[in-house]
């Protein structure tokens, strides 16, 4: 039986929270696994405590929040962001000159050089910075540029295809450990990472989320190498097992993104991927990222 999450919502809002100095918004579910839309909120407002709190139990229960239609300048989305949490400072080497808690997602070139990062093709399911030690709490996306077709953005929910693990399985992973690792460049992971140049990390296998408590499957198709303590095979028949379970279509929802939609996810729970798309098409979306904390 799934494990009832912080806030159940309807079509309506979430009914569990005072509406008495609230802003009104309304909460639609996306899918029965992830993610819900939000209406009625002009996101270049100052939100007041009462309305944050009730989004961030809605997002704490669902993981996305999808708000549509914004024209958002970069001060507008880092000051949203602070809503949920301190805005990290990436690390910038596209442009130096750019607010350092801004990354730029996209495809455009300038002189022939990318003017941001992971700008071309499909992007395998993960988790943001998992290969850092205290990998981001959550992303924020906002879309600038979208191409005609493709570049969809699909999410899973790990704490769902935890919930549905035998129980054998589930004591199997209690105390297992994997490491996590990155390049910068690789999109479609086709070998293990080079320890000595790139960033890894070491987290459970199975996360507990700090403000719910509730468990999520913690190891991914892009980043992660290996659980630590097992043979080579075993440890990949066990990852190949436990991917499948987190790309398994009834936990996803697939964002098909519209120019102004702003997106921010739980990375303690919600995994992501990113679609292929025309490489003729430009594409540019502007990320911030919030400060997390060390995986238990």
């Amino acid at each position: 039986m799934i494990a009832t999450r912080t806030c159940a919502i309807s079509a309506l809002s979430c009914n569990a929270l005072s509406k008495s100095r609230r802003q009104s918004f309304t909460a639609t579910p996306l899918s029965a696994a992830v993610g819900a839309e939000i209406t009625g909120l002009n996101l270049s407002d100052t939100l007041n405590t009462e309305t944050v709190a009730a989004l961030r139990a809605i997002w704490l229960d669902k993981g996305v929040l999808l708000f549509r239609n914004n024209d958002l300048s970069v001060e507008d989305q880092i000051r949203f962001a602070g809503n949920f949490g301190t805005p990290s400072k990436t690390n910038n080497r596209t442009d130096p000159n750019r607010d350092p808690r801004l990354m730029l997602i996209s495809n455009i070139r300038e002189n022939g050089n990318p003017i941001g990062s992971l700008p071309d093709g499909e992007l395998q399911f993960h988790s943001d910075s998992a290969f850092h030690e205290e990998p981001l709490m959550a992303t924020l996306l906002y879309s600038v540029e979208v191409p005609s077709a493709g570049g969809d953005t699909l999410f899973a929910n790990a704490n769902i295809a935890y919930e549905k693990l035998p129980a054998d399985l589930k004591s199997q992973l209690a105390g297992l450990t994997a490491i996590n690792g990155y390049d910068y460049s690789t999109q479609v992971k086709q070998t293990n990472y080079d320890r000595s140049t790139g960033p890894h990390a070491t987290h459970p296998v199975v996360r507990t989320h700090p403000e719910t408590s509730l468990k999520a499957i913690y190891v991914n198709q892009l980043m992660t190498e290996e659980v630590l303590g097992l043979s080579q095979s075993d440890s990949d028949a066990l990852l190949a097992d436990l991917f499948d379970r987190i790309e398994d279509p009834d936990i996803r929802y697939t964002h098909v993104w519209r120019t102004g939609d702003l997106l921010i996810w739980d990375n303690r729970f919600i995994q992501h991927a990113r679609t292929d798309f025309p490489s003729t098409e430009r594409r540019m979306l502007r990320r911030v990222g919030l400060i997390g904390d060390k995986p238990f």
